[in-house]
């Protein structure tokens, strides 16, 4: 079980710093454009490239089209690539809108952030915001949420610190007829070979009520613990619990139990030791009576 920096939109839209000027004439009349006309009166200054170096650039774009309405971008960029820049683009149409806008400061380490925004009849509303500080091993978070599209309710979070061997922690959660509500935590400390926990529930769905939890330590090798349950119509009640050590051919148990559901109830313990597997059961109405033990 691992838990990545895994950002689905970080990818979609990267952001567009550094912003690169370029002279071009755009037919709009309300473009504006922060660099020095060429036009206007200046004092001669010494041509060196320090001071031919631009410090401040910055853009303003509307665009009205016929089907397509409103968009707007903005940017502006102040002290190059390591220093200050934000970009911000919106659409307004009269079937939805949405909006996008991210900054840095800095370089590559520095602190980034990102957010967009949508609010249509087909996806509903939802929001998505991501930020950074220190590059890839240094902090990241994420959130994001989402109401109607089809889905109802959702939320997800996540942050990050140290990169694929740090801290990882995330949560997310859902709400909708189809699926009912449900909630899913992890937490993993130090990669795959590390310490890793997770937890999750579920209330309707089809499915009753049920959760899981589980942890594990060192790896697959390592050592791991789960506990899980459900309640339901079609299920009946049941829990299950197992414990392992040392992995495939190490120390473990597990024990069961099961009532309704079609199978009466049902009690089950195994066991292992290295290479060899044991188990002790028995089941009361169901389908048949059945009592073994076998080494």
């Amino acid at each position: 079980m691992t838990f990545g920096n895994e950002y689905p939109n970080s990818q979609a839209r990267q952001p567009s710093y550094p912003y690169t000027p370029r002279n071009i004439n755009f037919p709009y009349s309300h473009y504006y454009h922060l660099h020095r006309s060429d036009s206007s009166p200046a004092v001669s200054q010494p041509d060196s490239q320090s001071e031919k170096k631009q410090i401040v650039d910055g853009h303003i774009k509307v665009n009205i089209g016929s089907g397509q309405g409103l968009n707007l971008k903005a940017g502006a960029e102040v002290g190059g690539k390591h220093g200050l820049g934000f970009n911000a683009d919106g659409h307004v149409a009269y079937n939805g809108m949405s909006a996008q806008a991210n900054g840095h400061l800095g370089a590559q380490y520095g602190i980034h952030a990102q957010g967009e925004t949508h609010l249509d009849s087909s996806q509903g509303a939802g929001f998505n915001t991501e930020a950074s500080v220190g590059g890839k091993y240094g902090l990241a978070a994420q959130a994001k949420a989402q109401v109607g599209g089809g889905q109802w309710a959702g939320f997800n979070t996540g942050a990050q610190l140290g990169g694929s061997y740090g801290l990882n922690a995330g949560a997310d959660g859902h709400l909708g007829m189809s699926q009912g509500a449900g909630i899913n935590t992890g937490l993993q400390l130090g990669g795959e070979n590390g310490l890793s926990a997770q937890a999750k529930a579920q209330l309707g769905g089809g499915q009753g009520a049920g959760f899981n939890t589980e942890a594990q330590l060192g790896g697959d090798s390592g050592f791991n613990a789960n506990v899980d349950g459900h309640l339901g119509f079609s299920q009946g009640a049941g829990f299950n619990t197992g414990m392992l050590i040392g992995g495939e051919n190490g120390l473990g148990a597990q024990a069961n139990a099961q009532v309704g559901g079609g199978q009466g109830i049902g009690l089950g313990i195994k066991g292992q030791v290295g290479g060899h597997n044991g188990q002790l059961g028995f089941n009361f109405g169901g389908k048949g009576n059945e009592s073994k033990n076998s080494d």
